[in-house]
């Protein structure tokens, strides 16, 4: 599915199948499902107990604080989507599954706690095509839906290794955060135990390639992405990359991946434009020289590959508004828009251009498009609202901000904006409030129950406000009752 922002999305309405748990293991814990019997049908079932879900936030909240997590919303639409679509035959809690991007130049990918999935920038990067990347997260998912990591959890705990969601998140992160870790005897020991192993890779690999081919991605791309890094690996005097030391790849692996090809039909997909301008986006928003990024995209638009030029023209107008050459990046965003004026990031590009460049009535004027709310995906609605805001019309920033909560209620930067909508039009209770629902939706209950505590410090004059501030404290605190963290 394609949303009006152009990037893909799989946020979809989902008929959720009853999953019944056919096998449990002693105490009656849900951690030892073995879904082993269900690769023949991707409808398996994804299961969260409260007890993942405590942890699952606390991981969150710990890896933010090792590493950095884009927020940029057009990127998080993409990776959320393409989440999403990989996730639509899946059966049971499909609802709790979160995506999350991690600036990072590692080839690494994750699925922690609680259904939390997470793919660094340098793993977006590293694939050659959407099939690839998404190859790497059906995977993932495929790890999720088999409850490897509870498993893995639950046999370091009869070891008694301390399995913290802190020392988790840094094992996960890998890298120096991870080294750091495993300073500690115990984070050591406990690394050992979260190796994924050989039984768990083949599961996941096998379950991976029907999540795979069930979206619509041809099952080939797999095989060539992990042929790839195993090739790249050898030649790499450094080792391995960091995917490869949770998911260990031996020629075995190889080999049985390759076999299952014959499975499925051979087919191949039209190169995706979302996949490519959001690599592009990463490569101009977030690298650390902008100069380089430029004339790497100055490059480009030459090539005879009419998609990657097309795409480099998209980062050249990134890159010039970074390095504040606003003018230019003007003239050729409105080129862009000309010659494609269906795709809308490219005016969302020409909006941020002109905003740089002071011109914020005009950058309204050229997001005029998203007048009417069925035309915004949350990721169009944060930058019309934001623009609205720049431009000094806080009722419309506020309007637009409201009517796209009400159909995206968990996207944190609708709240984050909102925040700062409100304290300009002078409601500083209803900013901490919309605050901590930011806080709350990044999985940091801490902060969010901080500024509940300063918005009801306010006398807002309103017990209707006044009560929906107090029953969300009660709410939080119950739940870090429940976590353990308060």
């Amino acid at each position: 599915m394609v949303n009006r922002t152009g990037f893909k999305t799989g946020w979809c309405r989902l008929s959720f199948g009853l999953f019944v748990v056919l096998s449990l293991v002693s105490a009656g814990t849900v951690g030892e499902v073995n879904l082993a019997s269900s690769l023949g049908d991707t409808r398996v079932g994804i299961i969260t107990t409260p007890e993942e879900q405590s942890m699952g936030r606390q991981f969150i909240a710990s890896a933010r604080q090792q590493m950095r997590f884009i927020d940029d919303p057009l990127l998080l639409e993409y990776i959320q989507g393409l989440g999403q679509r990989l996730a639509t035959d899946l059966e049971g809690d499909v609802d709790s599954l979160r995506f999350f991007l991690i600036d990072n130049k590692l080839i690494n990918a994750f699925a922690g706690p609680g259904g939390r999935l997470a793919v660094f920038t340098g793993l977006v990067l590293a694939t050659q095509n959407e099939a690839e990347l998404a190859s790497v997260m059906a995977h993932e998912l495929a790890h999720v839906a088999q409850r490897h990591l509870p498993r893995m959890m639950d046999r370091a705990r009869q070891r008694q290794l301390p399995t913290t969601a802190g020392i988790i998140a840094a094992i996960l992160l890998g890298g120096q955060v991870g080294a750091a870790a495993m300073a500690a005897t115990s984070g050591a020991a406990l690394s050992d135990q979260l190796r994924y192993n050989r039984e768990f890779e083949r599961e996941a690999d096998a379950l991976g390639l029907m999540i795979l081919t069930k979206a619509g991605y041809p099952a080939a791309a797999m095989m060539g992405f992990l042929g790839r890094l195993d090739q790249e690996s050898r030649l790499q005097a450094v080792g391995a990359p960091e995917y490869l030391r949770t998911h260990p790849l031996t020629q075995n692996r190889l080999a049985l991946v390759e076999g299952r090809l014959r499975q499925y039909p051979r087919f191949s997909v039209a190169p995706s434009l979302d996949y490519y301008h959001a690599r592009t986006r990463i490569r101009a928003v977030f690298a650390e020289e902008a100069e380089k990024s430029a004339v790497a995209f100055a490059h480009e638009v030459r090539s005879t590959d009419a998609l990657v030029a097309r795409a480099a023209r998209y980062g050249l107008v990134l890159s010039q508004v970074r390095l504040g050459d606003h003018q230019s990046a003007i003239e050729n965003a409105r080129h862009l828009v000309t010659d494609y004026s269906d795709y809308p990031p490219y005016k969302v590009a020409l909006a941020q251009a002109l905003l740089a460049s002071g011109s914020a009535d005009e950058a309204v004027s050229v997001l005029q498009f998203l007048a009417e709310p069925d035309r915004r995906s949350p990721a169009m609605a944060y930058y019309l609202a934001d623009t609205l805001m720049k431009a000094g019309k806080f009722v419309d920033a506020h309007s637009v901000l409201r009517s796209a909560l009400r159909e995206a209620p968990r996207q944190a930067e609708l709240y984050r904006l909102l925040a700062r909508v409100e304290g300009e039009t002078g409601h500083p209770e209803r900013s901490f409030q919309a605050l901590a629902e930011y806080h709350y939706w990044r999985d940091e209950y801490d902060q969010a129950l901080a500024q509940l505590e300063t918005a009801a410090g306010y006398g807002t004059g309103s017990a209707y406000l006044e009560a929906s501030i107090s029953a969300r404290i009660k709410e939080i605190k119950t739940q870090m009752m429940r976590d353990g963290t308060r």
